[in-house]
């Protein structure tokens, strides 16, 4: 009885160090702020690297960075407070600009991960592009643009994708109507063309545009 209760005491000992050495995520994951543009900053306000991408989310280049190239700058740069990241829109057609909207739904809590999770299914809405309506199309051309966002959002599969966020097509199509996100959204793309945004993912590291960022290696070269 006594070697029962003392191999019991050791797996107890064991459990409790185990848990105790577990490492806990990083507060500076899980840390937003919004800026007065907009623009959603992700870790530590004051740290010394600021990092800001600028992105599409029809672009082939800005998912590759998201899923391959983001966990790791995140894990070594933004987890450990020395750097933040900075999302800014950079709107490149009508379909991104739709994505872009439903990025923003559900507020700041939920707009990283609506990020990931577009930028990883965009090869399945992306192309679904050619079933947009020419209802749907002659919306954009008269300028109802939440018209042709909501049209755009059924007709290539947003639904789906979204529900997987938590977010209902109701929520959805709200969030697409939302005026006030649709100016910051087209704000930020021009602000990003003003300081010579041209192509996307294109990053700004502590206010200097970067032109030849690809991965988080060349990233972290230039940092402080």
């Amino acid at each position: 009885m006594k070697k029962y209760l003392g191999a019991v005491l050791v797996g107890v000992m064991a459990l409790s160090t185990a848990l105790v050495a577990a490492p806990t995520p990083s507060k500076w994951l899980s840390t937003v702020t919004v800026t007065d543009k907009g623009a959603y900053i992700l870790g530590n306000p004051a740290a010394p690297n600021k990092v800001v991408e600028c992105l599409s989310y029809t672009c082939g280049h800005c998912a590759e960075f998201e899923v391959k190239e983001a966990p790791a700058f995140k894990a070594k740069f933004v987890a450990t407070g020395k750097a933040s990241l900075e999302i800014r829109n950079m709107v490149l057609n009508p379909v991104d600009l739709t994505a872009a909207m439903l990025a923003r739904c559900g507020g700041k809590g939920k707009f990283f991960g609506n990020q990931r999770h577009l930028l990883a299914t965009q090869a399945i809405w992306s192309g679904n592009a050619k079933n947009i309506s020419a209802a749907t199309r002659d919306k954009l051309k008269a300028q109802d643009y939440t018209g042709f966002m909501v049209g755009t959002f059924d007709e290539i599969g947003l639904g789906p994708i979204m529900q997987q966020r938590g977010i209902t097509p109701a929520q959805a199509k709200t969030c697409l109507a939302n005026k006030l996100a649709f100016n910051a959204v087209i704000g930020m793309t021009e602000s990003g063309s003003a300081l010579g945004v041209r192509g996307t993912p294109a990053f700004l590291v502590n206010g200097v545009l970067q032109d030849h960022i690809h991965n988080a290696a060349e990233l972290q070269a230039v940092m402080k």
